[in-house]
């Protein structure tokens, strides 16, 4: 037979390619149902997402009562600085810092001796002009009964009458300038103006003070300082911000220290001025005193406490996320739901709910909170941080082992 070789070669080469490509698509379409079937089983074999165990708590409406704090110093009912009344020596100072003085005492004296001079000399003027005076007004007498006779004319009787009233003039300014001089001489003695304590002493005896120039003397010419404290204030400054909470009449405690108590008080005087730089306002609630333990000075802490308020609360342990983005997640028919919230911080455990949740809503938390998912399941458990309430007539648990 003839053969032509090239031609045959040819055709031998692509009968057996077009036999290996119809093995090889056999092959394939036998194996998509056994692929079929593996996927199936995978499907079949793969585990359902586990629950993740949480607690949950209500989101409840609870009243408020957040006290306002201010801090500043026990102030004395009233300080004064007491100097001398006249010019002269310091001669004699009866207190000392510390005792406790009583209204109109005697505490300190200036020397007297020239106003004691100055009193006596005035005494007898004041006789003098009282003489003279007595003795003008005879002579007016005298005259007027002579003029209704006719024996002195009018003009006689205007002397008799200019010279009365000119005694009776040099009478008073006597007498005014003997009072001055008592008053003076009173004045050496500086008394106490109240009840109170005696807590500073500025001079000595021997020292020359003025009154026109007390500026120049130690503490502004001061001899003695007194404070009345059987009332103290508590003046504290309050943010501005906290300024519509309280008023006049509200009711708040004092904490001091150095003092293991607290006393009651309430706000007696809201400043009407605000400090443009600390942006606070200057807030007194006073203090009864009476055993003079407080001490004008003292470091003083002050809670208001504002009329309470209603407000969504909500444990602080159910809030995640960011200061610029807080959500919460909450129990839906068994699964997490992500809820956006706004708060704002009450205490350590509780924050307020300022929108995002309803009362009633559960939030969850816990150990596992952090691992929830938006649809994670969810499988609840009792808080064993929660207190825990007996059932009516249910025993009580026992306190020791047998």
């Amino acid at each position: 037979m003839y053969f032509r070789t090239g031609t045959f070669t040819a055709w031998m080469g692509t009968a057996w390619m077009s036999t290996a490509r119809t093995g090889l698509l056999l092959a394939a379409l036998a194996l998509l149902p056994l692929a079929g079937c593996g996927e199936e089983a995978e499907k079949a074999e793969a585990p359902e997402a586990e629950a993740i165990a949480v607690f949950e708590s209500p989101v409840t409406r609870e009243e408020l009562m957040e006290p306002v704090t201010g801090t500043g110093t026990i102030a004395a009912h009233k300080t004064t600085v007491l100097g001398p009344r006249v010019d002269g020596i310091i001669e004699e100072i009866m207190v000392r810092v510390g005792d406790r003085v009583t209204k109109d005492q005697p505490l300190f004296r200036t020397r007297d001796t020239e106003w004691k001079l100055r009193v006596a000399e005035l005494e007898n003027q004041v006789k003098l002009a009282t003489a003279e005076a007595a003795n003008m007004q005879k002579a007016f007498a005298r005259a007027a009964e002579l003029h209704g006779k006719g024996f002195v004319s009018n003009g006689k009787l205007d002397d008799a009458r200019a010279a009365r009233d000119a005694a009776d003039a040099k009478l008073g300014i006597a007498r005014a300038q003997h009072s001055a001089a008592q008053q003076a001489l009173d004045d050496c003695v500086v008394t106490a103006p109240f009840d109170g304590v005696i807590t500073r002493r500025d001079v000595d005896e021997g020292k020359f003070m003025a009154t026109r120039m007390g500026s120049m003397g130690p503490s502004q010419g001061g001899v003695l300082e007194i404070m009345k404290i059987d009332i103290v204030a508590a003046i504290v400054n309050v943010p501005e911000i906290h300024l519509s909470k309280f008023k006049v009449g509200t009711k708040g405690r004092i904490f001091l220290d150095g003092i293991d108590k607290s006393y009651d008080s309430y706000v007696a005087i809201i400043n009407d001025r605000i400090d443009p730089v600390t942006r606070a306002v200057e807030v007194r609630l006073p203090i009864a005193n009476e055993d003079y333990s407080v001490k004008p000075g003292l470091f003083a802490r002050a809670e208001i406490y504002p009329d309470p308020r209603v407000a969504l609360v909500m444990p602080r342990a159910a809030l995640m996320g960011t200061e610029a983005q807080r959500h919460v997640f909450v129990n839906e028919n068994g699964s997490a739901k992500r809820v956006p919230v706004t708060m704002r911080q009450i205490d350590a455990t509780r924050v307020e709910v300022l929108s995002g949740l309803e009362e009633g809503d559960k939030v969850l938390f816990g150990p596992n909170a952090p691992l929830l998912l938006e649809g994670s399941p969810l499988k609840i458990e009792s808080d064993p941080e929660a207190p825990q309430t007996l059932a009516k007539g249910a025993p009580a648990a026992a306190t020791s082992a047998e």
